[in-house]
């Protein structure tokens, strides 16, 4: 069993606001991140993902209202609650809404934090040196295999991947999984890579 920051949160809206106003969206897309298509003048659409609060955080969703999260990763969506603050919408203050919410530590299976880190590595997208949307694993793989040799470019990739060996999660969990014993191989190995150059 792994201890984790269970928290639970309920919105309220001032003026009578329904939850299916945008100001409802806009508060869990702060919270969770978005996916926009935007169709330029040529017709071509073009999709962006718009971080929100815990887009580059590891977490589980157990039900409506709730989210788990590593220990030591609540700060900024408990300022989120507080002031508003996020990445996906630059609100000057908080706006009609209030919310109550308690965090609990609680024991959750090892497996299950397994399944969420192993989808979250899989999924985690960086743009690329070619200025394009692609997976951190992909890039490692490139720079294992000698596709990419800027030096920047490869530090960012092993800056990215260090923090995620970081979590307290992954420490605890990837001894019990193949999949995440192979990136913290491949990491160590883009560790000699990069500061070899």
């Amino acid at each position: 069993m792994i201890q984790v920051n269970y928290i639970k949160y309920k919105f309220t809206f001032n003026n009578n606001i329904k939850h299916s106003s945008y100001l409802y969206q806009k508060i869990f897309r702060s919270i969770y991140g978005y996916q926009q298509n935007v169709t330029k003048s040529n017709k071509k659409v073009y999709t962006y993902k718009r971080p929100g609060i815990i887009s580059n955080t590891p977490h589980i969703k157990p039900g409506k209202n709730s989210i788990i999260l590593p220990i030591g990763c609540e700060a900024n969506l408990i300022e989120f609650f507080n002031t508003g603050k996020n990445p996906a919408h630059n609100w000057r203050n908080k706006g009609d809404w209030e919310v109550n919410y308690s965090i609990n530590k609680i024991d959750v299976p090892k497996e299950s934090i397994i399944i969420e880190l192993e989808e979250y590595i899989r999924d985690y997208k960086v743009i690329n040196f070619e200025n394009k949307e692609s997976t951190i694993l992909i890039e490692i793989n490139k720079i294992l295999n000698k596709e990419i040799n800027d030096v920047n470019y490869m530090k960012n990739i092993l800056k990215i991947s260090n923090n995620i060996i970081l979590y307290d999660w992954f420490k605890d969990t990837y001894i019990y999984s193949d999949f995440l014993n192979k990136f913290h191989s491949d990491f160590l190995k883009l560790d000699e890579v990069v500061n070899i150059k």
